[in-house]
């Protein structure tokens, strides 16, 4: 894979400054765009290049790959636009259109600059015009810009622009910008998406595209001098349109609407019956609509489904096997570009059920030059190019553009903002090589073509184009190896790996000189001696063998692998006393950024050597900063280091004070206090790349030393925002490269898939990455934000933080994730991962919070799932529309019942109650508060379950214990809810009856009990129907009466006749009932007739009046008279003649 080389890999007074092909380096485009600094670092070149003519028709080579030039394009930019690119900061939208006409326009801002980067008869070179935006509230783009030349080839220059909310300005020439006509299109609120030109032979007028279902016909006409603009929305024929807008604008976009496909190409084809007919493209969602424009009327002839037929093909060319469902694979369409007699469709998909999720990309192209849609695709080429999915990273895997620059061409190109992607496509499969702008400050920001030639812009070098070239060995793609099981031998040709006496070394004791030596036996073409080497070395081990967990096939593979990124340039003379005798150099060059470069394109012809002799399967388990880590990965780990290392020297040419003073400080603690003579720290420090991460602990050491030192505010802010930039850029190469290789590392022994994967950049221990940015998230915080005002320093260092921030906590999700699942034993230690991740991420992530930045925080919060923070900031900004969104977002995640519990914990329980949420979370609700039965009945009356909250809340009332009042409320709330239900059952409302007629006897309770007790009715606890019957029959009951006691026997039919506690209440009511009166005062001729009057006798009489059952309630009149709560009354032969006597006449009563 290609790599363009970094910015200011070169010395300002080095003779390689001067470009490829151009004589002069004052001029030349490439010195000034390699070394150039500023906000944005755009390409500038100077004032007087302009007039040199020789440099500004030289092309400059700024990179080339295996198979194509990077070189520059037409002239110089016009000073206008290098101006603004330079002063815009990093949060000005920038974008740019380069049409085939041979004018460009870039919009920065709120800035149009349109300008002729080729040169004709009728427009000068330098002919560059800014003209006025119309206002809006968003960020205007290039899409809603048009520029048209006169159809006879004159100079008039006509350019229309379109605001995003709906303005249109047009401007009837471009060399008079200050007369424009300006109106407004009804767009009921809708966002425009894009502007595209339709002509032949003359022009027809714009097609203006929305981001949903409107597509308005936009025509400029002349009458005299007075200029109009006429709008109308197209209209297709009856019936045909409406049928398909509820399937493609209809439904709910998803949250990615702004990376759908949605494209508008103006056709090329001319009408076969001589009319003048028009034709444009429409692809939106999933469907390409052709449409014909004729006259004053407008029609489509026909849509195609693209969406299922590349669907089809994807299943076919991924071999996915035991698909029951096509929907398994998830299709996105993301551009569309004209060719001979047709389109062709940029696609994306992945397998939702793959182990291993995988995003792949293919080019299918459709036969549309005729009225009827096609059926088939003619032609569809998958390409060997592929991305580990992650949902996360979903936007990105899908912002993709096409660009076709020649119809009747092989060849493709889909880029992104950072990289380009060339296609040769042939058969099924599509090769590519892939070029990446990467360097400090570099992006694309649009493309286009001129004359079959691609051409893009380039924010370091302008206007770019890329020219084939033949294909040398060295360039080929390790990437492809993931595609095929055996790479060619053209893969292991690589010249500049060069060793002496490699005879000596094949023989030799030591197994890494062994397995060295055939390694560059393969890279001369001598796999026959390398695969013998490799068998006779490796014949007797396996992996059992070993007595511990690394093998020896292990060892040594990664003792070879770290010999080979730490290796030696043998060719520079410097190093000549330090290069051990059996060193073999990956490199010829004398340049340090190519030297790593270099060592990079010999790991992968390592790792194409390995599988090529089948040691790749072979390998197992290592052990690296104490743990236990699978080989491969291992081996993904060197060349991280060595993007990491790559990404280091891009930064050191821009940061050299900070990066030369850590690169002194990891010298010293390694000892290396004097360097060899001729020598650089410089030189070095990046010779050893697997210490690469050493320099990132020094890093901090000597911010912190600057930081504690007295240094200004602004040298404060810039230092830190230095080495934010150094320690992203370091370790954000490292993981994208993990991601993108996950399929080339992937191990095939299944040992491997229980281990613990924590990789380099998530490292722990005090000096580890996890407690580095940990350090820098303080130092930012409390020495950066803390200490300015100024809102583009704040903005900075909030974005270096949130990346910063992300890279820390990806390392902490790969490490949970490899151990998930795993046995019993592990648990505990998941579990601990798990409770310091949570840990972390919200003290991370709540700075954010409370200084403000809450969408940075959201973003966060988002990938990470810290639903504590979510629910916070659509709290604290009162949107429930935000909230109900992560609802639906993370509905399998358990998000809706975190905010449950949430609303619970913060006390705001009406909110939970009162939140209009859709069926299916109404029923999540229902299965939440189930419980909580303290507030499920309230949901349950809201939801009309009268059944269910009567349930609810009868076993509330059961179980409470603390509050009378409440049980009461509670009960008649039951009895209420049982009544609404419309078909009560008859036990369940006696039940409740019951309980009430309890809580009204304790209600009861004479004054002087209550005060004696010192209870409250409304404080009081529900009593048991056992501790009523011993206040109604208490002594401090002083002025208790039969009906008293009648209360109390009522009570005892609370109390099952099976408690053992049964018989002896009935007792003692009757005991105390006795103990009210003196039975020896009761004297006279008539004495029954006198104890008739005492309480005892009047609560029998009183019972029996009302129902009672004596015989149940009454106990016996032996057991009465032997009771020992009567004392010495039960000896009385008076008391027991009137008892007995009594209970005579009541016997005959009964009988």
């Amino acid at each position: 894979m290609f790599t363009p080389r970094a910015p200011g890999s070169r010395s300002v007074y080095s003779p390689f400054t001067a470009p490829k092909g151009s004589k002069s380096t004052a001029s030349g485009r490439r010195s000034i765009g390699i070394f150039s600094t500023g906000k944005r670092t755009p390409f500038i070149s100077s004032r007087g290049s302009a007039l040199n003519k020789s440099a500004l028709q030289t092309s400059l080579v700024i990179e080339e790959s295996s198979q194509y030039v990077v070189e520059s394009f037409g002239t110089a930019l016009p000073v206008l636009i290098t101006e603004a690119l330079t002063l815009a900061d990093r949060a000005t939208e920038t974008s740019v259109k380069i049409d085939p006409n041979g004018w460009a326009w870039v919009v920065c801002g709120r800035r149009l600059f349109v300008w002729r980067y080729k040169q004709t008869q009728a427009f000068r070179v330098s002919l560059c015009k800014e003209l006025p935006l119309p206002p809006s509230d968003l960020s205007h783009k290039s899409d809603l810009v048009s520029v048209l030349p006169a159809s006879d080839g004159g100079p008039t220059i006509t350019v229309m622009a379109v605001s995003p909310d709906g303005i249109i300005r047009y401007w009837p020439s471009l060399a008079n910008e200050g007369a424009f006509v300006e109106t407004a299109a009804d767009l009921s609120g809708e966002e425009c998406f894009s502007l595209t030109a339709v002509q032949l032979h003359q022009p027809y007028g714009y097609i203006l595209a929305t981001t949903s279902n409107q597509l308005l016909l936009l025509s400029p006409s002349s009458s005299g001098m007075q200029n109009t603009i006429s709008w109308h929305q197209l209209n297709p024929n009856k019936g045909m349109f409406s049928r398909v807008s509820s399937f493609i604008f209809g439904s709910q976009r998803s949250q990615l609407t702004h990376l759908a496909a949605h494209c508008v190409l103006a056709g090329t084809e001319e009408s076969q019956d001589g009319e003048d007919d028009y034709y444009f493209y429409a692809l939106t969602g999933n469907v390409v609509q052709k449409w014909q424009l004729s006259g004053k009327s407008e029609k489509i002839l026909f849509e195609c489904q693209v969406e299922k037929m590349m669907r089809d093909h994807f299943i076919q060319e991924l071999d996915v096997e035991g698909i029951e469902d096509p929907n398994q694979i998830k299709v996105w369409m993301l551009d569309m570009q004209l060719v001979r007699n047709g389109i062709a469709v940029l696609g994306a998909a992945y397998d939702t059920k793959a182990a291993i999720p995988t995003m792949h990309y293919a080019v299918g192209t459709f036969d549309t030059a005729g009225s009827d849609a096609p059926l088939y695709a003619m032609s569809f080429a998958l390409l060997k190019y592929s991305v580990r999915y992650e949902e996360s990273m979903e936007e990105n895997l899908l912002n993709h553009c096409l660009l076709i620059s020649d119809l009747a061409s092989k060849t493709a190109y889909m880029y992104s903002d950072n990289y380009i992607i060339c296609l040769t496509v042939s058969g099924k499969t599509a090769s590519y090589d892939k070029i990446d702008f990467k360097s400090p400050g570099d992006c694309l920001l649009g493309s286009g073509y001129y004359g079959k030639v691609p051409i893009f812009f380039s924010n370091n070098h302008g206007l770019v184009s890329l020219r084939s070239q033949e294909p040398r060995t060295l360039g080929h793609d390790i990437s492809a190896l993931s595609e095929t099981s055996v790479a060619s031998e053209s893969m292991l040709t690589a010249p500049m790996i060069k060793v002496e006496k490699t005879e000596d070394m094949s023989v030799g004791e030591d197994s890494t000189q062994r397995l060295k030596s055939a390694f560059l036996q393969a890279c001369r073409h001598n796999l026959d001696q390398a695969q013998s080497i490799v068998d006779d070395l490796f014949r007797t081990s396996t992996l059992a063998e070993t007595e511990d967990s690394s093998s020896i096939i292990d060892t040594t593979v990664t003792t070879l692998s770290r010999e080979i990124i730490d290796d030696f340039p043998a060719s520079d003379p410097r190093w000549a006393e330090s290069v051990p005798h059996d060193a073999a150099s990956s490199t010829t060059s004398l340049i340090l950024l190519h030297q790593l470069e270099d060592k990079l394109k010999a790991h992968d012809y390592f790792l194409s050597f390995l599988k090529n002799t089948g040691l790749w399967d072979r390998l197992s388990t290592v052990m690296s900063r104490e743990h236990q880590m699978s080989t491969h990965q291992i081996l993904c780990e060197h060349a991280e280091k060595l993007m990491a290392a790559i990404s280091l020297r891009g930064h050191h040419t821009a940061y050299p004070t900070v990066v030369d003073a850590a690169i002194r400080k990891v010298l010293q603690q390694r000892g290396n206090t004097r360097v060899p003579s001729g020598l650089t720290p410089q030189d070095v420090f990046y010779r050893e790349v697997s210490r690469i991460h050493e320099i990132m602990e020094c890093l901090m050491d000597y911010e912190q030393d600057k930081l504690n030192g007295q240094i200004a505010i602004h040298d404060q802010l810039t230092l830190i925002s230095n080495v934010n930039a150094i320690l992203e850029g370091m370790l954000h190469e490292a993981w994208q490269y993990r991601q993108s290789k996950a399929l080339v590392y992937q191990s095939t022994n299944n040992l491997t898939t229980h281990l613990e994967f924590l990789p380099w950049t998530a490292s722990t221990g005090p000096k580890g990455m996890r407690a580095i940015i940990s350090r820098q998230h303080n130092i930012i915080l409390n020495y950066g934000v803390n200490q300015t005002d100024d809102v583009q320093w704040r903005g900075n260092l909030f974005q270096q933080l949130l990346d910063l921030t992300d890279i820390l906590l990806d390392g902490y999700l790969a490490q949970l994730e490899s151990i998930k699942d795993r046995n019993t034993d592990e648990t505990i230690h998941y579990d601990e991962i798990l409770h310091n991740y949570e840990q972390q991420r919200y003290a991370l992530i709540i700075p954010f919070v409370e200084h403000g930045q809450l969408e940075r925080a959201a973003s966060l919060a988002e990938k990470y799932c810290d639903f504590n923070i979510l629910v916070k900031l659509c709290e604290d900004t009162n949107n429930q529309e935000r909230l109900q969104r992560y609802m639906n977002q993370f509905a399998e995640k358990g998000f809706t019942d975190f905010v449950f519990k949430w609303y619970l914990d913060e006390g705001k329980r009406g909110k939970l109650l009162s939140q209009a949420l859709p069926q299916s979370q109404q029923r999540e609700l229902s299965e939440f508060l189930d419980s909580h039965d303290h507030l499920s009945w309230l949901h349950d009356i809201q939801m009309n379950s009268f059944g269910k909250a009567h349930q609810t809340l009868k076993r509330l009332a059961c179980r409470e214990t603390d509050s009378f009042s409440k049980k009461r409320t509670l009960l008649s709330l039951s009895k209420l809810a049982a009544l609404a239900d419309g078909s009560p059952q008859d036990e369940d409302i006696q039940e409740l009856i019951d309980e009430q007629t309890l809580l009204l006897h304790q209600e009861s309770l004479p004054n002087e009990v209550l005060q004696k007790f010192e209870l409250d009715l409304d404080m009081m606890p529900p009593l048991t129907a056992k501790q009523l019957i011993q206040l109604y029959t208490s002594e401090h009951n002083i002025n208790s009466n039969e009906y008293d006691f009648k209360k109390a026997l009522d009570l005892l039919g609370f109390v099952a006749k099976d408690d053992e506690d049964f018989t002896g209440l009935k007792l003692h009511i009757w005991c105390q009932a006795i103990k009210k009166d003196n039975w020896h005062q009761i004297q006279g001729p008539e004495p029954l007739q006198a104890c008739q009057q005492t309480i005892f006798f009047k609560t029998i009489e009183l019972a029996y009046d009302q129902g009672l059952d004596l015989l149940e309630y009454l106990p016996d009149v032996d057991t009465l008279l032997q009771a020992e709560e009567l004392g010495d009354l039960k000896d009385s032969p008076h008391f027991q003649y009137l008892t007995r006597a009594g209970y005579e006449q009541i016997e005959r009563v009964l009988q």
